[in-house]
């Protein structure tokens, strides 16, 4: 009989490592389970259904949209020391992981929680003051009503009014809480201070951080076509965090890694199913799965807006679209097999095309600076590789690679019969468009 002391012992030590963990997470959050401890000077406010505590800044009045009041009260803030403030809110970004986009929208969470009674214009202004200070190229403008933030954003964004200043693209970013962005007037430059577009971009990459939100609840994702399976979860809340993300090109979000473990949980669990299999081999069983898993719907059917999904959004809710389901496909043969896809887009469908290496393929595709690629079309259901839809086969779509120097390219589908893919190499007239087509 084990000695009652060792029992005693094993207890201590459970309870020493509980306050562990509780003391660590209090250094990267924190403690908010309290409200009656909330210093004056601080204040509570919700991210996304986190509470999350910062200090306080003191807010300044703008008493008009005109650029001597924005100015007066712009210098105010100046005046101050926010050197707390910006301290905190700099905590909760590491701390939770957050790229820049997020880190946008955290501040704006924090003004509208401080100032939720004040004017769009008093929320606005400070919102700027904040950014800027914070390391961002953001800068202010004005309508006859109201003020509000032009954002130069790395990526190309669509479906979100701009304006052209000195070289840059600005989207425009009117108050969350009493926006009228359906205003007809003038938008006015209203930049308070004499230095402007020193600071840096936002970028809505992701740069391999892990998003600490451990609100929600988490969902598993089990998912089986009779060959390939795969059983991970991912969290409700950075689903709700994603929802509303700007629409970017269909290529930043195939290179985008939003939570690294899950990628990782998938790839771990996906690259030994595939180990024996040649690469027309895997790429058809990805295929299937792709074609085999996932419940067709379009955005319209299943959103009130236009969307498209990063990876981990198309898992969770298992449900997907052309270009959707040619993301999915794409990342996981790039991802586990190393080839070359490319988004193929035609009036109103989207499939993918992949160059083979090692194994010899005949099929619907197409010459690219001296390669070819198959046609692969994961909407197509029971198709294999090579399968083009017969209602696209003699059409001219775009070519869309995938990587940093990507452009679209105008192509022409034909068979390949022969056994040997380099025999003969094509190089057709390519045609470079200025800018990529506005998603499907």
């Amino acid at each position: 009989m084990a000695h009652p002391g060792k029992y005693l012992y094993s207890l201590m030590l459970c309870i020493c490592c509980l306050l562990s963990m509780a003391l660590t997470a209090q250094d990267v959050l924190p403690s908010i389970t309290d409200a009656q401890i909330i210093p004056e000077n601080e204040i509570v406010f919700s991210f996304y259904g986190k509470p999350l505590r910062a200090a306080k800044l003191k807010s300044s009045v703008v008493r008009s949209v005109h650029a001597h009041d924005v100015k007066q009260a712009w210098h105010e803030y100046e005046n101050r020391d926010v050197k707390d403030v910006l301290s905190s809110l700099q905590s909760l970004t590491d701390a939770l992981g957050l790229n820049d986009w997020f880190t946008f929208e955290l501040v704006r969470s924090y003004v509208d929680a401080l100032l939720s009674a004040a004017t769009p214009r008093d929320r606005v202004l400070m919102e700027h003051f904040l950014l800027v200070s914070m390391g961002y190229d953001v800068r202010l403008a004005r309508t006859e009503q109201q003020l509000l933030l032009l954002v130069p954003i790395e990526q190309e964004v669509f479906e979100r009014n701009f304006i052209h200043i000195s070289d840059k693209d600005y989207y425009l970013f009117y108050d969350d809480l009493e926006a009228n962005e359906n205003e007809i007037s003038v938008i006015y430059p209203c930049d308070p201070v004499k230095e402007v577009g020193k600071g840096h971009a936002l970028s809505l990459s992701f740069d391999g951080r892990m998003l600490n939100m451990d609100t929600g609840v988490d969902k598993e994702c089990d998912l089986d076509d009779g060959l390939i399976h795969m059983d991970c979860t991912l969290n409700s809340t950075v689903m709700q965090m994603l929802n509303n993300y700007p629409l970017m090109d269909l290529r930043s979000y195939a290179s985008s890694v939003v939570l690294p473990q899950f990628h990782q949980c998938i790839f771990e669990q996906l690259k030994p199913q595939l180990k024996e299999m040649s690469q027309c081999e895997a790429v058809d069983a990805l295929l299937h799965f792709v074609q085999s898993v996932f419940d067709y719907e379009a955005d319209d059917e299943f959103l009130d807006h236009d969307k498209i999904n990063f990876l981990e959004e198309n898992f969770y809710y298992d449900k997907s679209d052309c270009e959707d389901r040619s993301l999915i496909f794409a990342v996981l043969v790039r991802s586990l097999l190393g080839l070359d896809v490319q988004f193929v887009q035609f009036a109103d469908h989207m499939c993918t095309a992949v160059h083979f290496t090692d194994c010899l393929t005949k099929g619907n595709g197409y010459y690219f600076d001296g390669k070819f690629y198959l046609i692969c079309d994961p909407t197509y259901i029971g198709a294999p590789i090579g399968r083009c839809m017969p209602k696209y086969r003699s059409t001219k779509p775009q070519v869309r690679p995938i990587g940093p120097d990507g452009g679209d390219y105008s192509i022409s589908i034909h068979q390949l019969s022969g056994p040997k893919i380099d025999s003969h190499v094509l190089n057709p007239q390519l045609t470079l468009n200025s800018a990529p087509s506005l998603p499907l």
